[in-house]
């Protein structure tokens, strides 16, 4: 087996590596492990390995969003390739590791993989055409993607990082005059404060954006919230997935989703907890069903 980490993300330590190959050992004789140099350069690991002499029979991504996104690229750019992928915690907010395997301690995640005890499940993924980038947990515009951007400058740890982010952006964010499409029907117009499409269920590891996603449905959830209730309100609704109820959210789902920016300005957004720049005013993001094997809990939930 191998695992693929980047030294550099949040959580990840030489300490926590050492005791994941510790437990994996316990279980199979050989523990490759790859230490990211670069970006990009999880993903040229993770296809050199599955195209080497010696493919392994599982792979385990230890860091970021950013990190993970890279290792599922190459895992599907090996058209042919099966071999299954754990996630496992690493970086600041950890919401692909909790949306497969909710909060439970990372050792018996781990131990379940390796023993049969997990669920081997096809999960979703998303595409986004017009720039060629692949969409793992999922994808935002507005306040998250601003947030997202504060964030990498914030000397906090842990989810407490991308909260402050939020509350920091706060102060001067404006809503934006934009539009949603779900398989070219117009599901949003008008003001926007977030839209947020997925895959996972959470966004900081603790804002559950959407609540009745499953990641292998076949389908993209997307949430928008506008300015009609207080956008704090809306945020502390989101920890338990209530601002469904309150008001201000348009939920929806579809195999495509549309944003539109209709001011004429560049539409900002982040992927996977990485700000994409862009001149485009719009994107689409499409699903790609079952394109991702991974091991994971046995209870079926978006995370």
């Amino acid at each position: 087996m191998a695992i693929v980490a980047n030294p550099k993300a949040g959580s990840t330590t030489e300490e926590y590596l050492a005791s994941v190959a510790t437990v994996c050992r316990d279980y199979v004789d050989e523990v490759d492990i790859v230490r990211t140099l670069r970006p990009g350069h999880a993903t040229e690991a993770v296809a050199e390995l599955l195209r080497g002499p010696e493919c392994p029979d599982v792979i385990v991504s230890i860091g970021g969003d950013g990190t993970l996104r890279e290792v599922v690229t190459g895992l599907v750019e090996v058209a042919s390739n099966h071999t299954p992928l754990v996630v496992l915690p690493g970086g600041t907010a950890n919401s692909n590791y909790r949306s497969l395997w909710d909060d439970v301690p990372w050792h018996e995640a781990l131990t379940a993989a390796l023993t049969g005890a997990a669920e081997s499940r096809l999960i979703d993924l998303a595409w986004i055409a017009e720039l060629s980038r692949m969409v793992v947990l999922g994808l935002s515009t507005g306040l998250f993607a601003e947030a997202t951007a504060r964030a990498l400058s914030l000397p906090v740890s842990g989810r407490p990082r991308y909260q402050r982010a939020i509350d920091e952006a706060l102060e001067t964010y404006h809503p934006y005059e934009g539009r949603v499409l779900v398989d070219g029907v117009v599901v949003h117009s008008g003001k926007t404060v977030v839209a947020n499409i997925g895959g996972g269920r959470y966004r900081a590891g603790v804002l559950n954006m959407l609540p009745k996603s499953i990641r292998d449905d076949g389908l993209l959830d997307v949430c928008v919230v506008d300015p009609s209730i207080p956008t704090r309100t809306a945020l502390e609704l989101m920890r338990s997935g209530r601002h469904l109820e309150a008001g201000g959210s348009t939920y929806a789902r579809g195999r495509s989703v549309t944003l539109e920016r209709l001011d004429g300005l560049p539409l900002h957004f982040e992927h996977d907890g990485e700000v994409v720049p862009t001149d485009r005013s719009s994107i689409t993001v499409e699903v790609l069903p079952r394109a991702l094997h991974v091991l994971a809990s046995h209870q079926r939930t978006g995370g």
